[in-house]
């Protein structure tokens, strides 16, 4: 798992169980200056966008106010996946997929509760991904556009995602999550490919930046 950069004080204020969120595949480096450093197929990309809500909190964290998705302020994003009925013809409302970089991987993905903080965001470039929980818990995630080059405040957002839900991201989006302060643990459908992972995983880490934590606010 990569090292916890936060100070001893702000470690003080979250429990073990709840560290903010930082990928396991994220490997973050320490740099005297400079930009944060990244992992994997580097992209040029250009700061785009506006975030409709945050604010700093005592920590120093900076809030990120969630909406309810919805297809209409997703769309940025990617596509929001809600049930049909049988026998719907396929069209543009369905998952429009990337999956001809690989060999797709579609799996169960359990992941423990880490609360709604985090400190690294990731995005794949070259796949769409789809997730959505198996069970009846909502869920958080925090997004960037994909021509975003530096996330911040100003131009991520948080989602909550209720049960029933799915989501696709379009390749490039950047993403933070799933995130839940709900369950011990909870299970997602995932779709991507067998190695994105391993040779699509570009990960931002937050560690250098004016602000190097963000919290969700459901």
């Amino acid at each position: 798992a990569a090292p916890s950069s936060s100070s001893p004080a702000r470690v003080a204020r979250i429990p073990l169980a709840r560290q903010p969120f930082q990928s396991p595949l994220c490997q973050p480096r320490r740099q005297p200056s400079g930009p944060p450093a990244r992992t994997n197929l580097e992209t040029t990309r250009r700061a785009s966008g506006k975030a409709s809500s945050s604010m700093a909190s005592s920590d120093g964290a900076s809030q990120l106010k969630a909406k309810d998705i919805t297809a209409e302020n997703f769309a940025p994003f990617g596509q929001v996946i809600a049930p049909t009925d049988d026998g719907k013809h396929f069209d543009e409302s369905d998952a429009q997929l990337v999956l001809s970089g690989g060999v797709p991987r579609f799996y169960i993905m359990r992941l423990p509760r880490r609360g709604l903080s985090f400190k690294t965001i990731v995005h794949h470039a070259i796949v769409t991904q789809c997730l959505g929980s198996t069970q009846a818990e909502p869920w958080y995630m925090a997004v960037a556009a994909k021509d975003v080059e530096t996330p911040s405040a100003d131009n991520m957002h948080a989602f909550r995602i209720p049960p029933g839900v799915y989501i696709k991201l379009h390749c490039g989006t950047w993403h933070a999550g799933p995130l839940f302060d709900s369950a011990d643990h909870l299970d997602f459908a995932n779709l991507e490919l067998s190695d994105t992972n391993v040779t699509d995983f570009n990960c931002f880490d937050f560690l250098g930046t004016p602000t190097e934590e963000y919290h969700i606010l459901p």
